[in-house]
């Protein structure tokens, strides 16, 4: 997986992510929207046959590098606490 940050403003953080699945986007979209002080989340597939994605996150705030930074924390307690889980249950 590789990512490029293509945008940054002090509210806002747009980035490309290529040969990565849209299953963990769509993890960290979900975690965002549960944040308090994000406005926006959501990406968007560049075409079909590509693997890559543009991710956007805005916020009410001046520091979208905190909040970003906490919402990627949350999706990966979220996801060792599934693998937990599942592991348990197997």
């Amino acid at each position: 997986m590789e990512i490029k940050v293509l945008e940054r403003t002090d509210s806002s953080l747009k980035f490309r992510v290529s040969g990565g699945s849209q299953s963990i986007l769509n993890l960290i979209k979900e975690e965002a929207d549960s944040i308090e002080g994000v406005t926006f989340a959501g990406f968007v597939m560049e075409h079909p046959l590509e693997k890559a994605s543009i991710f956007v996150i805005r916020t009410d705030s001046k520091d979208v590098n905190k909040i970003f930074k906490k919402v990627i924390e949350k999706t990966e307690e979220d996801l060792k606490n599934a693998k937990k889980e599942i592991l348990k249950a197997f």
